[in-house]
C-alpha cells in the first residue's frame, strides 16, 4: 500500500537509483577485474552494465505498474458493485464513472478475496469500506448512511482517476525504457566481448 500512495516522481527516482546503482557497481567490477588486461572487455562490460541497468529500471517500474493495476482494478470493482446495488441517480453516476475506468486496458473487474462470492450484499461491502478506506487516504470515518457512503464513493472515484493517470504515465515510461535501448547495449556488449 505504501508503494501505491507515492507520487510519480518518487517512483521514477527510485527506479532510476536502483538501475544506476547496479550499472555503477557492474562497471566498477569489470574495471577492477579486467581493467589491465583488455580494453575491449572493459568496453563490453560497460555496455552490458548500461543495458542491464536499463532493464532493471524497467523491471522496477513494472512492479509498480502491476501494483497500481491491481489496486485500481480492485477498488473500481468495489465501487462498481456497490453502486449497482443502490437505486438513486447519484449512484448511477458513480456506476458510470466506474464503467469508464474499466475501459482502460488492463483494468479488470477483480473484487478482493474478502468480497468474492456469488452474492455480495451491501452490508459486507460497507464493512469492507470502513475497514479499508485508509487505502485511498480518505480523511473521514465512513458511516452506514447514504450521505457518508456517497461522499466516500465520489472521493474514491476521483482518487482512482488520479491514480489511473499515474499508472498510464508510468506504463508509457516503462514500455519506452525496456524496449530497444537495453537490447542494443546488451547486444553490442556481447558482440565486443565475443570478438575480444
Amino acid at each position: 500500500m505504501q508503494l501505491i500512495k507515492h507520487h510519480e516522481r518518487e517512483f521514477l527516482i527510485s527506479a532510476a537509483l536502483i538501475g544506476i546503482a547496479f550499472g555503477i557497481l557492474a562497471t566498477w567490477l569489470v574495471v577492477m577485474i579486467k581493467g589491465d588486461e583488455s580494453i575491449l572487455i572493459v568496453v563490453a562490460g560497460i555496455l552490458l552494465a548500461i543495458g542491464l541497468s536499463q532493464q532493471i529500471m524497467s523491471i522496477g517500474l513494472d512492479a509498480i505498474t502491476l501494483s497500481l493495476n491491481g489496486f485500481i482494478s480492485a477498488w473500481n470493482s468495489i465501487l462498481f458493485q456497490f453502486a449497482r446495488q443502490k437505486p438513486s441517480p447519484e449512484w448511477r453516476f458513480i456506476e458510470n464513472e466506474a464503467s469508464q475506468i474499466f475501459i482502460y486496458p488492463h483494468i479488470v473487474y477483480a473484487l478482493p478475496s474478502e468480497l468474492s462470492g456469488a452474492k455480495i450484499g451491501t452490508a459486507k461491502i460497507i464493512q469492507y469500506l470502513t475497514e479499508h478506506s485508509s487505502e485511498l487516504e480518505y480523511p473521514q470515518k465512513i458511516y452506514d448512511e447514504e450521505p457518508s457512503l456517497l461522499s466516500f464513493a465520489q472521493y474514491a472515484t476521483e482518487y482512482l482517476k488520479e491514480r489511473l493517470h499515474v499508472y498510464d504515465r508510468l506504463s508509457n515510461i516503462q514500455q519506452r525504457s525496456g524496449t530497444v535501448n537495453p537490447v542494443v547495449f546488451v547486444a553490442l556488449g556481447t558482440l565486443i566481448w565475443l570478438l575480444s
